[in-house]
């Protein structure tokens, strides 16, 4: 009696001689696809995540215009021995979507007719955050050390810890962003998925803007909000330097990251007994379980939480 051998599905080896031009197909295809994506940290994102498939891909000798549910499957394995789960997912998200646009856009370069990856290859996140945050004395800490470093530092840190921005959304801000509404100092930011929100800037971070601002005469509305000492514009990599510094002088024993500051600002609001949907909604999220992930310890700009966090973090009294 013989039994046949099971292999595991597999598209037909690349060549060498095909490399070139199956990579520079897909380039393109990438190129056509990240300009569908109108937010440019999203297109900036899923191109390092196009990029590193593209490159498992070639290195283990399999064309991506042909590739099967067993690749898919292998290469979220292997990112889960290096990323967290949500980095994970982002990236099989990323692929999916090239898959499905470059399929329906250019059919004709493609061995596959259906999109590798599956809802099985995705990764579950815990319902706890695992990114570090600050309690409020620590907070305190930081908030104060970096006004000693001066007005951008002060902008940095307040801004993020104190309205819970992303970097990406400091990083974007442009003068024209910064102005009032009903007599509130307000700020204009494009969240994830191009979505516009106006929050309310509490009065430290305003003050700190304002310091920074006084020194740039004849700014322009176009320029960044913040500039960094060389006048250039703040970016991911200074924005953690930023925070980084000011945590090591605050005597702050923790690997703090530009997102743990978001993180602290929402567990601060909880412990402040702002409520959740009103927090959820100040942050931006969709989900109102991404908010309860970071509840550890425990676009109304009239109402705004910021106010809330101020009060607590300075020790006045919580309206009721």
């Amino acid at each position: 009696m013989t039994t046949d051998l099971v292999v595991a599905p597999s598209a037909l080896p690349l060549l060498h001689t095909d490399a070139a031009r199956v990579r520079a197909t897909c380039e393109e295809i990438r190129r056509q696809w990240l300009v569908e994506l109108k937010n440019v940290h999203t297109q900036r994102a899923y191109g390092r995540c196009a990029g590193n498939w593209f490159d498992w891909c070639f290195d283990n000798m399999v064309s991506p215009l042909a590739a099967r549910r067993y690749h898919s499957a292998r290469w979220s394995a292997d990112l889960q021995e290096v990323l967290g789960a949500s980095a994970v997912n982002q990236a099989l998200s990323a692929m999916n979507s090239w898959y499905e646009f470059g399929l329906d856009e250019y059919p004709q370069a493609f061995e596959i007719e259906h999109t590798p990856w599956r809802k099985k290859h995705r990764v579950d996140v815990s319902d706890e955050s695992q990114t570090l945050g600050l309690d409020k004395e620590e907070a305190q800490r930081l908030r104060a050390m970096s006004w000693e470093y001066g007005a951008v530092d002060a902008a940095v840190i307040e801004v993020l810890l104190g309205m819970g921005l992303r970097s990406a959304e400091l990083e974007a801000a442009n003068v024209a962003s910064y102005g009032g509404a009903r007599g509130h100092r307000t700020l204009k930011i494009v969240r994830k998925r191009t979505k516009k929100q106006t929050l309310v800037v509490p009065p430290d971070a305003a003050r700190a803007l304002d310091e920074h601002l006084a020194r740039r005469p004849g700014r322009r509305d176009d320029e960044a909000l913040v500039l960094c000492a060389d006048g250039k514009r703040l970016t991911n990599r200074r924005i953690a330097g930023i925070v980084q510094r000011c945590c090591r002088a605050a005597r702050i024993d923790k690997a703090l990251s530009p997102h743990g500051l978001r993180h602290t600002c929402a567990t601060l609001m909880l412990d402040a007994k702002v409520p959740l949907r009103k927090v959820q909604r100040f942050l931006g999220h969709a989900d109102p379980r991404t908010t309860n992930r970071y509840d550890l310890a425990r676009h109304d700009l009239d109402g705004s939480p910021v106010y809330d966090l101020a009060k607590f973090l300075s020790g006045k009294a919580l309206n009721a």
